[in-house]
């Protein structure tokens, strides 16, 4: 609040007065016509003459963790006040800084360099800082806590380097340097190891022993290798140091391997686009051997001067991999490029018609067997027409008739080809069912004759048994004429026996059968009773 000012005057001596009410920790500072300064503490009335200037100022009130820093322009020194606590400020002294004490962690410090002496010191937390009125202070900085695989490098005031490792907490020097930050080192397995650079002596060495590896003050990590596997198709080119190519292939000894110091892998860019116009590429360093396919489309025109837009399909693979590297840097395109050349020259002698009815004949033919690719260390296996068409929109239209139309045509000379391979078939099937039914009639056949045989066969035994039964020497017997016509009596019987168990009907007249009653077959008795 700013102080009240009255005027009074004195009745007795005609002086006139001013006075000002200050509040509690409020200051007044009093400039005199001469130009003489003082100051006057509240609260209460203060009077000073008419002629002088006041100014109306507050107290320093400090909170805990504040602090100022008063200047006295009479001597021009400084000091500082902390909180918690009220500074009353005399006549000659100005706040020249405010601010809050640094309150530091156990993971920061801070830097204070003191501007009267210039020495510089570091503050670690925890703790709260009280700056003094010359000192200057950093920013908050990290304490640096190191794991087991971490290290920092650092540069002291004299340039000297030294390698501080983890597990420890590092505080810098004030005038220490860290280079790089924390840094982590490489563990060195079979398959990783560490392109080193001495720079105490220029040197390039490679790190492969295992374990983890940190770095010494005058070693820096120039790339963390991983080593190199082919696969039995693969090979792998590289430079030396004297510029030699190697040549390691997935099927020799060197097939496992990291790439020594001062050697550069041979990578070439191949073409990926339709057109293999180099417009996307993709980086090769790993050449596989093994066969692939590729797609390429050019446009050419016939003798009739019918431009045609062709796809064509290249299965093709590398036979010799020092040949291509010294030959060519896009193997794909110039694989593609020269068997364009060549499929112009050879469409460029036919007509449209001739090109619809031999089109892969002719591709083939203008493609393999050229030696143009072996000299490059390439096979080109085989050559198809994937697609075509006509540039021209019109042209591609009548073209379409004419492929339509040679379908339709083929496609006719197919069905009947389907129809009279049908007929054929339905013909030779039914030679074939005369044939089966010949041969099921000469089975019959012979089945009848084989039974007839063994009937006959049978009969025999029978007759033959009867005879010997009834002509026999050691049992009674009978002449021969008289078994006969018994043997022939007892067939007729067993005839009208099977006719009887049937539901058939015999007719017969008396001269058909030879009937007596009392006896099945007339005999005469013979001397022996029989």
């Amino acid at each position: 609040s700013k102080a009240t000012v009255s005027v009074l005057y004195c009745l007795n001596k005609n002086i006139k007065m001013c006075f000002s009410c200050l509040e509690e920790n409020e200051q007044l500072l009093i400039t005199s016509c001469n130009g003489e300064r003082s100051v006057e503490n509240g609260p209460g009335v203060m009077c000073y003459g008419p002629c002088s200037s006041t100014e109306s100022r507050g107290a320093l009130v400090l909170g805990t963790g504040e602090y100022s820093i008063v200047m006295n322009d009479e001597f021009g020194s400084k000091k500082s006040f902390y909180g918690p606590s009220v500074v009353w400020m005399n006549e000659r002294e100005a706040v020249v800084h405010s601010g809050t004490c640094p309150n530091l962690t156990a993971q920061q410090y801070i830097t204070i360099t003191d501007g009267e002496n210039g020495t510089v010191k570091n503050i670690v937390g925890p703790s709260l800082f009280k700056p003094g009125p010359y000192d200057e202070i950093s920013p908050y900085k990290k304490v640096y806590n190191l794991a087991k695989n971490e290290y920092l490098r650092i540069k002291d005031q004299e340039g000297k380097l030294r390698i501080e490792v983890g597990e420890q907490r590092v505080v810098p020097d004030p005038l220490e340097e860290v280079i790089g930050g924390v840094q982590c080192g490489v563990n060195v397995d079979e398959h990783h190891c560490v392109l080193v650079r001495n720079t105490d002596t220029g040197s390039l060495v490679q790190i492969s022993q295992l374990g983890l590896f940190i770095p010494s003050k005058y070693q820096e990590i120039v790339e963390v290798q991983e080593k190199i596997i082919l696969e039995e198709y693969q090979t792998v080119v590289y430079k030396d140091k004297t510029g030699k190519f190697i040549y390691a292939r997935g099927d020799s000894e060197l097939r496992n391997f990291f790439l020594p110091p001062f050697c550069e892998i041979v990578k070439q860019e191949w073409s990926t686009d339709l057109r293999k116009e180099h417009t996307s590429v993709d980086l090769v360093w790993k050449f596989d051997r093994r066969p692939s396919y590729m797609n390429y489309e050019f446009n050419c025109r016939t003798v009739d001067n019918v431009e045609l837009c062709v796809d064509v399909s290249f299965f093709w693979s590398i036979i010799d991999v020092p040949m291509l590297v010294e030959k060519t840097a896009d193997a794909p395109g110039d694989t593609c490029t020269h068997a364009r050349s060549k499929i112009i020259q050879e469409v460029s002698r036919i007509k449209l018609l001739d090109f619809l009815e031999k089109f892969n004949e002719i591709i083939r033919g203008a493609c393999i067997d050229d030696p143009f690719y072996e000299e490059r260390g390439v096979d080109l296996i085989s050559v198809e027409v994937l697609r075509f068409k006509c540039a021209s929109s019109e042209t591609d239209a009548i073209l379409q008739d004419i492929i339509k139309e040679t379908a339709d045509r083929l496609k006719k000379k197919e069905r009947q080809k389907g129809e009279n391979e049908v007929a054929l078939s339905r013909l030779g099937g039914e030679i074939e069912e005369e044939k089966m039914k010949k041969e099921l009639i000469e089975l019959k056949k012979s089945h009848l004759k084989t039974e007839a045989r063994i009937e006959g066969e049978a009969e025999a035994m029978k007759l033959v048994a009867f005879m010997e039964k009834t002509t026999g020497k050691d049992t009674a017997t009978m002449d021969l004429d008289k078994a006969i016509k018994m043997f022939l009596m007892l067939r007729k019987l067993d005839s009208v026996e099977h006719l009887s168990k049937g539901s058939n009907q015999l007719m017969i007249t008396p001269n058909d059968v030879n009937l007596s009653v009392g006896q099945i077959f007339p005999t005469t008795k013979d001397d022996k009773g029989f």
